[in-house]
């Protein structure tokens, strides 16, 4: 047999198990996988003795800023940065200028998407008082599932009433994601956290956002949705107190999945100056989160790679906007706790592939490396080490917290549908080559 693609000689690694072996493509599928036939041949064999071969890497949660934020990222260079991380697929989050809430706009970021994007992408529709009735079109226009934030961050955007967000939930076949704080206890310990100092540090911001308001906020979306198969997901879940809430409602038969940050595993309120929405938290919360990854009770690994522009985040006091770059990093930084013991490589390939595919209805064409699917494949070597460096990113945004930071374990290829889109640190994909996924509706 002759394929246009053999990798041999790697570990391959699923959720499930680790086994040396090779993967045949043809015509951007996994046509084989495990012991290659030696005497099949392909237009292309890759070696990969000494590497492993993940499953592509997903990335469910970027703000790419495109259009009408392009000062800060645009699809270019978020995508990027992207699979310079070992990230095949990545889904765009609707807070842009304008906000993706029309199918008329909606429509228009596929456009700007293909034309830019080295990556495969997803995109999320924006959930307001002012777009119920575009729900289906959206829905049939290919979005991902629906973003609601119910707590402001980047663009200020008001939350639905809880008439348009109850009415919205039970008619949606897709799963909608909670940016979730509550506006009014985040205002009111702002306002006296503002009193208290010029310069707010970690503590102060966690402070002004407590995580009763990450609480409050997920008690009344659960409460919300009243039928328990209603599709729900917490995006950045930032405190035990939340994992436990979530959990019990999932114990009592709810339809709710979770993610985390990079960010809230690997820093402390007492030692974090980068401004971010919501906070990081005290080192309580960050253990505990790692525990709930052990658990089962988080469910998926996401960057939040929300970029802005040096001059903004250098902003004195208050005035600079929260977010940080992640989505080049994310997979180094948690290939490190691989290697440090916190998680076994098994559990990041179901964390960061097979987990945000079932999640957002990607699965079986992503999220895996089974005969069939999209022949993805993030391989990484484990052995390999850096220094993060803001100023080698190939984000717009040279800013970043994990500056001067080691890793261990590092990505050296990136393939997307049979094709390198990064080798050994080098960007080998073109600028719209990325395809447009879309998830699959229930019916």
């Amino acid at each position: 047999m002759r394929y246009d693609l053999i990798i041999k000689n790697g570990t391959i690694v699923t959720p499930e198990k680790s086994f040396i072996g090779g993967a045949a493509v043809l015509n951007g599928k996994i046509a084989a996988l495990g012991t290659i036939d030696p005497r099949d041949t392909a237009a292309e064999i890759y070696d990969a003795l000494g590497l492993h071969i993940l499953p592509g890497i997903i990335d469910a949660h970027a703000h790419f800023r495109d259009p009408g934020l392009t000062d800060k990222e645009d699809f270019e260079t978020g995508s990027a940065a992207a699979v310079m991380g070992g990230v095949t697929t990545v889904a765009d989050m609707p807070n842009t200028v304008p906000v993706t809430f029309t199918v008329e706009l909606f429509n228009e970021k596929i456009k700007i998407a293909r034309e830019k994007s080295y990556a495969d992408f997803a995109l999320f529709a924006l959930l307001t008082n002012d777009n119920i009735n575009e729900i289906e079109g959206l829905i049939n226009a290919g979005a991902l599932g629906f973003k609601v934030f119910y707590g402001t961050s980047t663009g200020d955007i008001a939350a639905p009433s809880a008439k348009v967000l109850t009415r919205h939930l039970a008619k949606c076949p897709l799963r909608t994601g909670f940016h979730a704080e509550s506006n009014d206890i985040n205002a009111n310990f702002t306002e006296i956290a503002k009193r208290e100092t010029d310069a707010p540090d970690g503590f102060w911001l966690d402070y002004a956002r407590p995580v009763i308001s990450e609480l409050q906020a997920i008690h009344e979306i659960i409460s919300l949705a009243r039928d328990k198969k209603i599709k729900i997901h917490f995006h950045h879940i930032t405190s035990f107190d939340a994992v436990a809430l979530v959990s019990e409602a999932r114990q009592n038969g709810y339809d709710i999945s979770t993610e985390v940050c990079p960010h809230h595993l690997l820093f402390d309120a007492e030692n974090f100056t980068h401004k971010v929405y919501p906070p990081i938290r005290d080192e309580s919360h960050r253990t505990s989160l790692w525990e709930s990854i052990k658990n089962g009770n988080i469910d998926m690994i996401a960057s939040d790679h929300a970029p802005h522009t040096a001059r903004e985040k250098e902003a004195a006091g208050w005035g600079a906007p929260a977010g940080l770059s992640g989505v080049e990093t994310s997979a180094p930084l948690m290939l490190t706790k691989v290697n440090n013991g916190a998680i076994s490589v098994n559990d990041y390939a179901r964390l960061a592939s097979e987990a945000p595919a079932k999640i957002w209805g990607l699965y079986p064409r992503k999220g895996n490396i089974n005969p069939g699917s999209d022949a993805d494949f993030t391989i990484v070597d484990m052995n390999a080490k850096k220094i993060i460096k803001a100023s080698e990113l190939h984000s717009k945004s040279k800013v970043s917290p994990y500056e001067g930071m080691e890793v261990k374990g590092l990505p050296v290829a990136t393939i997307i549908r049979g094709k390198f889109v990064m080798r050994n640190g080098e960007l080998t994909g073109k600028k719209g080559y990325g395809e447009f996924v879309t998830p699959l509706v229930p019916s």
